[in-house]
Protein backbone atom coordinates (compact mmCIF):
# COMPACT_ATOMS: atom_id res chain seq x y z
CA UNK A 1 0.00 0.00 0.00
CA UNK A 2 3.00 2.12 1.45
CA UNK A 3 4.45 1.85 -2.50
CA UNK A 4 1.09 2.31 -4.31
CA UNK A 5 1.23 6.01 -2.18
CA UNK A 6 4.39 6.94 -3.15
CA UNK A 7 3.72 5.72 -7.08
CA UNK A 8 0.59 7.85 -7.01
CA UNK A 9 2.31 10.98 -5.52
CA UNK A 10 5.29 10.85 -7.99
CA UNK A 11 2.71 10.41 -10.90
CA UNK A 12 0.50 14.03 -8.95
CA UNK A 13 4.44 15.73 -8.46
CA UNK A 14 4.89 15.37 -12.33
CA UNK A 15 1.13 16.09 -13.39
CA UNK A 16 1.52 19.08 -11.34
CA UNK A 17 5.04 20.01 -13.03
CA UNK A 18 4.23 19.79 -16.73
CA UNK A 19 1.25 22.32 -15.82
CA UNK A 20 3.44 24.67 -14.14
CA UNK A 21 5.79 24.28 -17.71
CA UNK A 22 2.51 24.31 -19.78
CA UNK A 23 1.58 27.77 -18.15
CA UNK A 24 5.04 28.38 -17.97
CA UNK A 25 5.13 28.54 -21.88
CA UNK A 26 2.32 30.21 -22.97
CA UNK A 27 3.84 32.86 -20.82
CA UNK A 28 6.69 32.82 -22.91
CA UNK A 29 4.71 32.87 -26.49
CA UNK A 30 2.77 35.55 -25.37
CA UNK A 31 6.14 37.81 -23.84
CA UNK A 32 7.44 37.59 -27.79
CA UNK A 33 4.41 38.91 -28.60
CA UNK A 34 4.55 41.83 -26.84
CA UNK A 35 7.02 44.33 -28.76
CA UNK A 36 4.19 44.79 -31.49
CA UNK A 37 1.57 45.78 -28.51
CA UNK A 38 3.71 47.97 -26.37
CA UNK A 39 3.73 51.14 -28.55
CA UNK A 40 3.37 54.81 -28.07
CA UNK A 41 -0.29 55.92 -28.51
CA UNK A 42 -1.53 52.19 -27.91
CA UNK A 43 -4.72 52.56 -25.21
CA UNK A 44 -3.66 49.95 -21.90
CA UNK A 45 -6.95 48.34 -21.89
CA UNK A 46 -6.31 47.18 -25.09
CA UNK A 47 -2.68 45.68 -23.86
CA UNK A 48 -4.91 44.28 -21.32
CA UNK A 49 -7.57 42.95 -23.32
CA UNK A 50 -4.94 41.48 -25.70
CA UNK A 51 -2.89 39.50 -23.11
CA UNK A 52 -6.01 38.05 -21.81
CA UNK A 53 -7.39 36.96 -24.37
CA UNK A 54 -4.46 35.74 -26.10
CA UNK A 55 -3.89 33.81 -22.35
CA UNK A 56 -7.17 31.98 -23.50
CA UNK A 57 -6.64 31.15 -27.11
CA UNK A 58 -3.46 29.14 -26.23
CA UNK A 59 -5.35 26.65 -23.14
CA UNK A 60 -4.67 28.60 -20.08
CA UNK A 61 -6.70 31.17 -18.30
CA UNK A 62 -5.32 34.35 -16.72
CA UNK A 63 -3.75 33.80 -13.40
CA UNK A 64 -4.67 37.66 -12.10
CA UNK A 65 -5.10 41.22 -14.31
CA UNK A 66 -3.01 42.23 -16.58
CA UNK A 67 -1.03 44.72 -15.23
CA UNK A 68 0.32 48.01 -17.58
CA UNK A 69 2.43 50.00 -14.94
CA UNK A 70 3.81 53.36 -16.29
CA UNK A 71 6.55 55.28 -15.09
CA UNK A 72 6.13 55.94 -11.01
CA UNK A 73 3.88 53.54 -11.12
CA UNK A 74 5.17 49.72 -9.88
CA UNK A 75 2.69 47.25 -9.69
CA UNK A 76 -0.90 46.71 -9.79
CA UNK A 77 -2.83 49.11 -12.63
CA UNK A 78 -4.65 47.19 -15.00
CA UNK A 79 -7.33 48.94 -16.74
CA UNK A 80 -10.75 50.07 -15.90
CA UNK A 81 -13.48 49.82 -17.41
CA UNK A 82 -13.80 52.13 -20.35
CA UNK A 83 -10.44 53.28 -19.43
CA UNK A 84 -8.50 56.00 -21.34
CA UNK A 85 -5.33 55.89 -20.67
CA UNK A 86 -2.86 55.94 -23.57
CA UNK A 87 1.23 54.66 -23.75
CA UNK A 88 2.62 58.19 -24.13
CA UNK A 89 6.52 58.77 -25.78
CA UNK A 90 9.05 59.20 -22.75
CA UNK A 91 7.68 56.83 -20.80
CA UNK A 92 8.92 53.36 -19.33
CA UNK A 93 6.11 50.66 -19.05
CA UNK A 94 5.92 47.41 -17.54
CA UNK A 95 3.59 44.76 -18.23
CA UNK A 96 2.95 41.88 -15.55
CA UNK A 97 0.71 39.08 -16.16
CA UNK A 98 -0.03 35.50 -15.25
CA UNK A 99 -1.06 32.48 -16.73
CA UNK A 100 -2.97 29.11 -15.35
CA UNK A 101 -3.49 25.27 -15.79
CA UNK A 102 -5.60 24.13 -13.27
CA UNK A 103 -4.14 26.97 -10.84
CA UNK A 104 -0.68 25.96 -11.16
CA UNK A 105 0.50 29.37 -12.28
CA UNK A 106 3.31 30.81 -14.86
CA UNK A 107 3.80 34.53 -13.62
CA UNK A 108 5.84 36.94 -15.57
CA UNK A 109 6.85 40.39 -16.48
CA UNK A 110 9.19 42.77 -19.07
CA UNK A 111 9.63 46.32 -19.21
CA UNK A 112 9.69 48.84 -22.41
CA UNK A 113 11.22 51.99 -22.94
CA UNK A 114 8.95 54.15 -25.11
CA UNK A 115 11.90 56.76 -25.56
CA UNK A 116 12.07 57.68 -21.76
CA UNK A 117 16.00 57.77 -21.63
CA UNK A 118 16.07 54.92 -19.08
CA UNK A 119 17.44 51.99 -20.91
CA UNK A 120 19.97 51.34 -18.32
CA UNK A 121 17.10 51.49 -15.67
CA UNK A 122 15.84 48.73 -17.24
CA UNK A 123 19.00 46.87 -18.20
CA UNK A 124 19.27 47.36 -14.24
CA UNK A 125 16.14 45.16 -13.70
CA UNK A 126 17.33 42.67 -16.02
CA UNK A 127 20.85 41.99 -15.11
CA UNK A 128 19.39 41.66 -11.14
CA UNK A 129 17.05 38.85 -12.18
CA UNK A 130 19.75 36.94 -14.62
CA UNK A 131 22.36 36.97 -11.41
CA UNK A 132 18.86 36.00 -9.00
CA UNK A 133 18.08 33.16 -11.62
CA UNK A 134 21.69 32.03 -12.49
CA UNK A 135 22.46 31.33 -8.63
CA UNK A 136 18.86 30.16 -7.09
CA UNK A 137 18.87 25.93 -6.20
CA UNK A 138 17.75 24.15 -3.44
CA UNK A 139 19.99 24.83 -0.04
CA UNK A 140 20.61 28.58 -1.14
CA UNK A 141 18.57 30.93 1.47
CA UNK A 142 16.30 33.64 0.06
CA UNK A 143 18.33 36.74 1.86
CA UNK A 144 21.52 35.47 -0.06
CA UNK A 145 19.61 35.72 -3.60
CA UNK A 146 18.11 39.74 -1.94
CA UNK A 147 21.45 40.78 -1.20
CA UNK A 148 23.02 40.09 -4.73
CA UNK A 149 20.10 41.85 -6.27
CA UNK A 150 20.11 44.51 -4.24
CA UNK A 151 24.19 45.00 -5.59
CA UNK A 152 23.16 44.50 -8.68
CA UNK A 153 20.93 47.72 -8.73
CA UNK A 154 23.13 49.75 -6.72
CA UNK A 155 25.66 48.55 -9.39
CA UNK A 156 24.03 50.57 -11.93
CA UNK A 157 23.24 54.18 -9.66
CA UNK A 158 19.07 52.90 -8.88
CA UNK A 159 17.41 51.22 -6.10
CA UNK A 160 15.65 48.34 -5.54
CA UNK A 161 12.22 48.79 -4.54
CA UNK A 162 12.55 46.78 -0.67
CA UNK A 163 8.42 46.65 -0.27
CA UNK A 164 7.83 44.47 -3.14
CA UNK A 165 9.71 41.06 -3.57
CA UNK A 166 9.85 37.60 -5.55
CA UNK A 167 7.16 35.14 -4.07
CA UNK A 168 6.70 31.57 -3.71
CA UNK A 169 3.98 30.21 -6.29
CA UNK A 170 1.21 27.20 -4.97
CA UNK A 171 -1.90 25.77 -6.40
CA UNK A 172 -4.18 28.69 -6.62
CA UNK A 173 -2.01 30.90 -4.66
CA UNK A 174 0.18 33.82 -6.47
CA UNK A 175 2.00 34.97 -3.20
CA UNK A 176 3.14 31.46 -0.82
CA UNK A 177 4.74 31.43 2.49
CA UNK A 178 8.19 32.34 0.82
CA UNK A 179 9.39 35.71 -0.61
CA UNK A 180 12.61 36.14 -2.45
CA UNK A 181 13.35 40.04 -1.46
CA UNK A 182 14.80 42.46 -3.44
CA UNK A 183 17.33 43.70 -0.70
CA UNK A 184 19.37 42.22 1.54
CA UNK A 185 18.10 41.11 4.43
CA UNK A 186 19.65 39.74 7.77
CA UNK A 187 17.74 36.63 7.69
CA UNK A 188 15.95 34.44 4.89
CA UNK A 189 14.10 31.38 4.39
CA UNK A 190 15.80 28.06 2.25
CA UNK A 191 14.72 27.22 -1.38
CA UNK A 192 14.42 23.40 -1.85
CA UNK A 193 13.75 21.34 -4.40
CA UNK A 194 10.47 21.18 -6.37
CA UNK A 195 9.57 24.96 -5.32
CA UNK A 196 7.76 27.25 -7.81
CA UNK A 197 8.90 30.56 -7.34
CA UNK A 198 8.11 34.34 -9.80
CA UNK A 199 11.61 36.04 -9.02
CA UNK A 200 10.94 39.40 -9.62
CA UNK A 201 13.30 42.61 -9.61
CA UNK A 202 12.06 46.41 -9.69
CA UNK A 203 14.91 48.98 -10.30
CA UNK A 204 14.11 52.76 -9.40
CA UNK A 205 15.29 56.24 -9.54
CA UNK A 206 13.30 57.56 -6.49
CA UNK A 207 13.05 56.47 -2.96
CA UNK A 208 12.89 52.41 -3.84
CA UNK A 209 9.85 53.10 -1.41
CA UNK A 210 5.91 52.17 -3.11
CA UNK A 211 3.25 53.38 -1.31
CA UNK A 212 -0.48 52.74 -2.10
CA UNK A 213 -2.58 55.15 -3.86
CA UNK A 214 -6.18 55.56 -3.24
CA UNK A 215 -7.39 53.57 -6.02
CA UNK A 216 -7.93 49.93 -6.92
CA UNK A 217 -9.01 47.69 -9.95
CA UNK A 218 -7.97 44.46 -8.91
CA UNK A 219 -9.52 42.53 -5.91
CA UNK A 220 -9.77 39.06 -4.35
CA UNK A 221 -12.33 37.25 -2.35
CA UNK A 222 -11.03 36.51 0.93
CA UNK A 223 -11.98 33.25 2.75
CA UNK A 224 -14.52 34.86 5.15
CA UNK A 225 -18.17 34.44 6.17
CA UNK A 226 -20.34 37.24 6.69
CA UNK A 227 -24.09 37.82 5.41
CA UNK A 228 -24.27 40.14 2.46
CA UNK A 229 -27.42 42.54 1.92
CA UNK A 230 -27.02 43.29 -1.61
CA UNK A 231 -27.90 40.58 -4.82
CA UNK A 232 -25.25 42.00 -6.77
CA UNK A 233 -22.82 40.91 -3.95
CA UNK A 234 -24.11 37.86 -3.58
CA UNK A 235 -23.73 37.31 -7.48
CA UNK A 236 -19.85 38.66 -7.46
CA UNK A 237 -19.61 36.04 -4.44
CA UNK A 238 -20.62 33.80 -6.31
CA UNK A 239 -18.69 34.12 -10.09
CA UNK A 240 -15.59 35.26 -7.91
CA UNK A 241 -15.37 31.69 -6.24
CA UNK A 242 -16.47 29.45 -8.28
CA UNK A 243 -14.31 31.21 -11.62
CA UNK A 244 -11.49 32.68 -10.23
CA UNK A 245 -11.15 29.82 -7.04
CA UNK A 246 -9.17 33.17 -4.54
CA UNK A 247 -7.15 34.52 -7.66
CA UNK A 248 -7.51 37.85 -8.48
CA UNK A 249 -9.74 39.57 -11.15
CA UNK A 250 -10.77 42.52 -12.69
CA UNK A 251 -13.60 44.88 -12.46
CA UNK A 252 -13.61 45.14 -16.03
CA UNK A 253 -13.92 41.64 -16.49
CA UNK A 254 -17.35 41.32 -14.39
CA UNK A 255 -18.79 44.82 -15.34
CA UNK A 256 -21.51 43.45 -18.43
CA UNK A 257 -22.41 40.32 -15.96
CA UNK A 258 -23.00 42.70 -13.03
CA UNK A 259 -24.18 46.36 -14.33
CA UNK A 260 -23.95 47.28 -10.36
CA UNK A 261 -20.63 46.03 -9.71
CA UNK A 262 -19.12 49.05 -8.19
CA UNK A 263 -22.24 48.86 -5.98
CA UNK A 264 -21.09 45.22 -4.94
CA UNK A 265 -17.34 46.51 -4.20
CA UNK A 266 -18.38 48.55 -2.21
CA UNK A 267 -19.90 46.26 0.07
CA UNK A 268 -17.82 43.65 -0.25
CA UNK A 269 -14.95 45.77 0.50
CA UNK A 270 -16.50 47.76 3.77
CA UNK A 271 -17.35 44.03 5.17
CA UNK A 272 -13.52 42.81 4.63
CA UNK A 273 -14.66 40.23 2.09
CA UNK A 274 -12.81 41.49 -0.84
CA UNK A 275 -9.43 42.49 -0.78
CA UNK A 276 -8.29 45.63 -2.91
CA UNK A 277 -4.94 46.00 -4.64
CA UNK A 278 -4.14 49.06 -4.15
CA UNK A 279 -1.84 50.91 -7.24
CA UNK A 280 1.32 50.93 -5.81
CA UNK A 281 4.20 54.09 -6.87
CA UNK A 282 7.29 55.41 -5.94
CA UNK A 283 7.67 58.82 -5.42
CA UNK A 284 6.00 61.40 -8.32
CA UNK A 285 8.82 61.92 -11.30
CA UNK A 286 10.68 58.67 -10.70
CA UNK A 287 10.87 55.46 -13.08
CA UNK A 288 10.68 52.19 -12.14
CA UNK A 289 11.54 49.17 -14.27
CA UNK A 290 10.97 45.48 -13.00
CA UNK A 291 11.78 42.10 -14.45
CA UNK A 292 10.20 38.92 -13.65
CA UNK A 293 10.18 35.01 -14.78
CA UNK A 294 8.87 31.75 -13.03
CA UNK A 295 11.23 29.13 -11.76
CA UNK A 296 11.13 25.54 -10.58
CA UNK A 297 13.93 24.99 -8.52
CA UNK A 298 15.95 21.91 -9.02
CA UNK A 299 19.03 20.50 -6.66
CA UNK A 300 21.73 22.04 -9.07
CA UNK A 301 19.84 25.29 -10.15
CA UNK A 302 16.42 26.02 -11.32
CA UNK A 303 14.73 25.47 -14.79
CA UNK A 304 12.81 28.95 -16.03
CA UNK A 305 9.70 27.81 -17.64
CA UNK A 306 8.37 31.53 -18.97
CA UNK A 307 11.66 31.55 -21.24
CA UNK A 308 11.87 30.26 -24.51
CA UNK A 309 14.96 28.62 -26.01
CA UNK A 310 17.62 31.12 -26.86
CA UNK A 311 16.15 34.04 -24.97
CA UNK A 312 18.60 35.81 -23.16
CA UNK A 313 17.83 36.32 -19.17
Amino acid sequence: MVETSEKEEEVEEKEKIEKYRKAGHIAARIRKKLNKLVKVGTPVIEICNRVETLIKELGGSPAFPCNVSINNIAAHYTSPPNDETVLEDNSIVKVDFGVHIDGFIADTAITFDLNSGFEKLKEAAEEALRVAIENIKAGVKTNEIGKLIHEKIKEYGYKPIRDLSGHLLDEYSLHGAKIIPNIALPHGETIEVGEVYAVETFASTGSGTVHEKPYAYIYRVLPVRIPVRLLSSRKLLKIASERFKGLPFAERWLVKEIPAIKLAIRELTSKGILYKYHVLADERESMVAQAEHTIIVTEDGCEVTTSTKGEEL
